[in-house]
């Protein structure tokens, strides 16, 4: 009897995941502040603030908490002919990236933006584009990625 409780693997309970609200600002707002002047030096952080506050009853952004982590994804339209749904990540990060729990815990933002993503009419999701989780953990969260290359210029 004990052998057979030895093999029986430990069920991790999915994260506690729901919409951002104003309050979560003041829970986030050191280390996510942190996370966007390291990536943006030349916006102020009033401006983030702003930004972030704007984004809560927007209905075409899905910005999601956690305890330690936070995820913003956007639905955005692909130019031409026939303009295509497209849900994008913004940025998925955790409080602490060294963190395997928290890392564990924020993959379950994608099975959230997947949802969404349907619920929107979305063909796509662009995922791995600012996120603290790696490929393996989305792929368990929302099946097969797929890569391409994209090619830009800088304007200058």
């Amino acid at each position: 009897m004990a052998e057979a409780a030895l093999k029986i693997e430990e069920v991790r309970e999915p994260a506690f995941v729901r919409r951002f609200e104003l309050a979560d600002l003041s829970r986030h707002g050191s280390w996510l502040m942190k996370r966007f002047t390291a990536k943006l030096p030349d916006v102020h952080e009033q401006r983030i603030g702003g930004y972030l506050r704007g984004l809560l009853f927007d209905n075409e952004h899905l910005f999601l908490y956690q305890d330690h982590a936070v995820a913003l994804f956007q639905v955005v339209y692909s130019p031409g002919i026939k303009p295509v749904k497209v849900v994008q990540e913004r940025f998925v990060w955790a409080e602490n990236r060294a963190d395997k729990t928290q890392l564990e815990m924020a993959a379950d933002f994608y099975t959230h933006a997947l949802a969404w993503a349907k619920r929107m009419g979305a063909e796509r999701i662009i995922a791995c584009e600012d996120s603290d989780v790696s490929k393996p953990l989305i792929i368990a969260r929302i099946g097969r990625l797929f890569d391409t290359t994209i090619s830009h210029a800088r304007v200058v």
